[in-house]
């Protein structure tokens, strides 16, 4: 059998040659030219889809392609500032005069798009053009995001970091701002820009790990990339992948955000940008060089100006960005090779607070900057075994910086200063002081990619074949954490300063490998793409590794039934990596007081973790399912997308527990003088020196650890209905939403708690281990109905969305594996009724188990919940901890308008919540009262160009 199928590949790899040989090969080349002025227009970028061949219009227009089997194919064309061009072309002899008229773009055209458009062919995806980036006057990347099925509009907001999430309930909190995004599904959303992913993997601008964990208010450590620092004025377009994404695309879990930049020329541009918190000014231009075959080059720039609120001016954001681009195509009539240098420089300076009403001179600042490089590009090699190369080489510096001038409090606080195990003559820290923390953190990223596609047909089968590798470094060589021991932050007590640049780099390896099969069947086509992508973190070789390795297997198919019937799925694989600050948390150091005889002596026991690791950490995967369907009904388009996904391994942070044994001193009375010496205290009475008593005691103590313990089960149907336009009012209708069912678990292993509460006068002496699963389950079902009034001889664009949340629910969960809750109440007998929980009775949770003082582990039996001193290990709830949360339907109308003045200027509008319908809901919960919706927010921006 193996001989045979050794025969057979041979025999085709043989003969393939052959068979491309055996074809007709033809010339095509040609003019592209402007459709109204018949101006000769260059650097367009022209490409055959089904030969995957392609290349660039050259100063003067034209194009050529030679070694064209002959054939029909599908001709693209597309170039910054115009419409794309796709028309077929059958090529069946040399032709040197075929003319590819191409429109600039104007709101005075016919057609204009300024929704997202919805990607039917395989996996579902979302594409967002200049003109819907343009309507939509976007200041963050989060802003583009929200046109996308499922999302809903919310007030531009750059107080706090914007994150971006695929597949989730965005909101707002109840202070009127964004919800900050969960870290994990942040994390797990790759956002790539020209090819190349932004990577926060070594951002450890963290304060104490083995206290807080992750959680900063002045960082993203540990989650996903803050788009604040990313302009929108240079970007061209955005993808967004939902569903199963190419096996080229890693380290990711939710799905992708590809973008776009603009390259080519452009006229000068300058835009003015205004809201009531936001203020914004942006120059771009790009030309091209003099010369034959000189290339373009592209410059933007941009200031942005934000106030958290317009009450308290205090506290701004301010974002500088600029960016350099060069592309050019060389060997444009032969084998074309396109190069693009890119170089980016931001600066952001966030939260800088000097406040007279604020206490004292308390002041934060956090300053963030950054140079990004790269060059990529792509090689027409026109090779019947391969045909194009596509490379990207990148490379990122970012300079972080945090200063805090903070008053703290302490009591009866060593001040902890020691490096070593042991027990210390220390000093008392005052009980209010102020401290000086610097965070100083030099992030860098290198990326390499290289991938190799080719197309071939095997009767009438079609196959495009891809496979390739790519590159992933990070490290930090930043200072890291520094303040005076003496007067530490009162939040980093329990670590040490440390530098960033010991930390060992972090290092990525993947190889990659997909075919896209067309298949004809009978008049219908099955259309698959079948992949494979294989990580190793922290590679010692392409199969040996210190970390970890895992493969990836992804497939989406499309069976294209008629032109107005498509049936889609697949399965797919994927995976995130931790994060430098899961893999290298902070030391611990737990200070103990041992005597307090302040100010002649304070005697303090020192223990410390040097390593608060998990060797068991792993990646946080993702198993995604989709199923699909496209059709039209009398001329209305409908797309419908059902998914679930099952996200395990998130990371979280939880206490590691141990027992400190030390000495506690007896008390001394008033008058002495004590002495610390070789391990003992003395004192002096009556002439002889006496040595203090003590008595050995033992203490739960904890620190932070990162675990595997956050799960995530989604499920949904998302949808657009697109009922074309009513030509006589110049309307498109459409409506667009997404039901939603996401179950969160924040605790998907058992969770080791102290008892803080105290047992017969001294520490409890149990370790309560409660039951994993708990969490919250979240449902929204939301639909936009919008209307798209063009009207091209005013070149003008108005669009209505009425945003529709019909349901919202939220509800806690605790329950087993088999999705029984946990949780019980008693009846009049004092009996366990699991699962029911009437008003008025509080809930109960019991222990799975426990550890001693020896920390051994105990299992819970049924009679403890009743026995003291284990009836203290029992959680607690109100009656109302598993009931819904459920809001009443609710809307708000949002509106956009787009005027453009023949070629020099263009106004736009927004208006969000433009009734400003606010409703007033009670939470049973709390009794509290909130209003739904966000304020009305309105602004505009003013574009001019020469």
């Amino acid at each position: 059998m193996n001989q045979t199928l050794k025969h057979i590949i041979t025999l085709i790899i043989t003969l393939l040659p052959l068979y491309l040989l055996a074809q007709n090969n033809y010339n095509f080349s040609g003019v592209v030219q402007n459709i109204k002025t018949k101006e000769h227009i260059s650097l367009v970028a022209i490409q055959l889809t089904e030969l995957n061949r392609w290349t660039t219009s050259d100063l003067n227009g034209e194009f050529n392609f030679n070694n064209i089997p002959s054939g029909k194919y599908t001709i693209q064309a597309s170039c910054l500032g115009y419409e794309s061009y796709e028309s077929a072309v059958e090529i069946k002899q040399d032709s040197e005069n075929y003319k590819l008229y191409m429109l600039a773009s104007s709101l005075g055209l016919d057609e204009i798009t300024v929704v997202a458009s919805e990607n039917t062919n395989l996996s579902s995806s979302s594409t967002i053009e200049n003109a819907a980036i343009e309507h939509s006057q976007p200041t963050s990347l989060t802003d583009i995001i929200q046109l996308i099925p499922g999302q809903i509009s919310l007030n531009p907001d750059l107080s706090k970091a914007n994150q971006v999430t695929i597949r989730d309930i965005n909101t707002y909190s109840g202070e009127d701002k964004t919800r900050q995004a969960n870290a994990n599904d942040a994390l797990g959303t790759a956002i790539i820009i020209d090819g190349t992913p932004m990577d926060n993997d070594a951002n450890m601008q963290s304060l104490n790990t083995t206290r807080q964990g992750q959680s900063s208010e002045f960082s993203t450590a540990g989650g996903g990339v803050d788009l604040r620092q990313i302009s929108t004025d240079y970007i061209e377009s955005v993808e967004v992948i939902r569903g199963i994404p190419s096996v080229q695309y890693g380290d990711l879990t939710s799905g992708a955000v590809l973008i776009k930049t603009k390259s080519g020329k452009t006229p000068f541009k300058g835009k003015l940008k205004a809201d009531p918190k936001i203020k914004q000014a942006a120059i771009s231009k790009g030309f091209l060089l003099k010369g034959e075959n000189k290339g373009a080059i592209n410059i933007d720039f941009d200031i942005t100006h934000s106030y958290d609120d317009l009450r308290r001016p205090a506290r701004s954001y301010k974002r500088l960005n600029s960016q350099f681009g060069y592309s050019n195509t060389l060997f444009k009539k032969q084998k074309p090779l396109s190069i693009n240098f890119k170089g980016n420089y931001f600066q952001t300076i966030d939260n800088e607070k000097k406040d007279p009403d604020q206490r004292q001179l308390e002041r934060q600042r956090e300053k963030e900057s950054g140079v990004n490089l790269k060059l990529y590009g792509k090689w027409s090699l026109q090779k019947w075994w391969i045909g194009n190369i596509t490379y990207n080489f990148s490379g990122s510096f970012t300079q972080q910086d945090f200063y805090s001038y903070a008053l703290n409090s302490a009591q009866a606080t060593p001040i902890p200063t020691t490096y070593t195990a042991g027990i210390y003559e220390v000093d008392i820290l005052p009980s209010e002081y102020y401290s000086e923390l610097s965070v100083d953190g030099k992030p860098y990223n290198y990326f390499a990619t290289v991938k190799l596609d080719s197309r071939f047909k095997l009767g009438s089968i079609s196959n495009s074949v891809m496979y390739g590798l790519d590159w992933r470094q990070s490290g930090n060589n930043g200072k890291g954490r520094q303040y005076d021991l003496n007067q530490p932050p009162r939040d980093a007590i329990t670590t040490r300063p440390r530098a960033f640049k010991d930390i060992p780099a972090s290092r990525k390896l993947a190889l990659f490998a997909e075919d896209k099969i067309n298949l004809p069947i009978g008049n219908n086509s099955l259309e698959t793409q079948i992949g494979i992508r294989y990580n190793n973190f922290l590679p010692q070789g392409i199969f040996s590794t210190n970390g970890f390795t895992s493969f990836e297997p992804r497939i989406n198919f499309a069976y294209h039934i008629s032109q107005n019937l498509t049936i889609r799925g697949g399965f797919g694989k994927t995976s995130k990596t931790p994060t430098m600050l899961h893999m290298y948390p902070d030391a611990a150091y737990i200070d103990k007081l041992s005597f307090n005889y302040s100010p002649e002596l304070v005697v303090s026991t020192t223990e410390i973790i040097e390593d608060t690791s998990n060797p068991d950490l792993k990646p946080m995967t993702n198993n995604k399912y989709e199923l699909g369907a496209d059709f039209n009904i009398y001329g209305t388009n409908v797309i419908l997308t059902g998914f679930r996904e099952k996200i395990r391994n998130g990371f979280g942070w939880e206490n590691q527990y141990f027992v400190m044994n030390y000495r506690k001193w007896d008390q001394l009375g008033e008058g002495f003088l004590p002495v610390f010496e070789n391990g003992e205290i003395t004192y002096e009475e009556n002439g002889a020196t006496n040595t203090l008593g003590y008595e050995q005691k033992s203490v739960f103590e904890e620190f932070k650890t990162p675990k595997n313990n956050y799960s995530v089960d989604k499920k949904g149907i998302e949808y657009v209905v697109n009922f074309g336009r009513i030509n006589p009012v110049k309307t498109e209708l459409m409506v667009d939403g997404a039901y939603y069912y996401i179950k969160r678990s924040r605790h998907a292993v058992p969770v080791v708690e102290r008892i803080t509460s105290s047992y017969q006068g001294d520490y409890f002496p149990y370790l309560s281990v409660l039951p994993g699963n708990s969490g919250t389950v979240s449902q929204r079902l939301n639909s936009n109905f919008q209307t798209i009034t063009h009207i091209p001889e005013l070149k003008m664009i108005f669009s209505l969305n009425l945003q529709t949340i019909w349901m919202n629910k939220t509800e806690s969960f605790w329950e087993n594996k088999s999705g029984t809750p946990v949780a019980y109440t008693r009846d009049e007998n004092n009996d366990k009724l699991y699962g029911q929980f009437p008003a008025g009775e509080i809930i109960y949770i019991d222990p799975v188990g426990f550890y001693d003082m020896d920390m051994q582990y105990h299992e819970w039996q049924d009679n403890y919940s009743n026995e003291a001193p284990y009836s203290t290990m029992v959680e607690k709830r109100d009656d109302d901890f598993y009931d819904k949360e459920s809001y009443p339907i609710n809307w708000q109308l949002n509106l956009k308008l787009t005027k453009e003045f023949e070629k020099f200027a263009k106004l736009s509008f927004f208006a969000y919540n433009v009734f400003n319908h606010r409703p007033l809901y009670k939470n049973e919960r709390s009794g509290s009262y909130t209003r739904l919706n966000q304020i009305a927010y309105f602004g505009a921006d003013l574009t001019f160009s020469l």
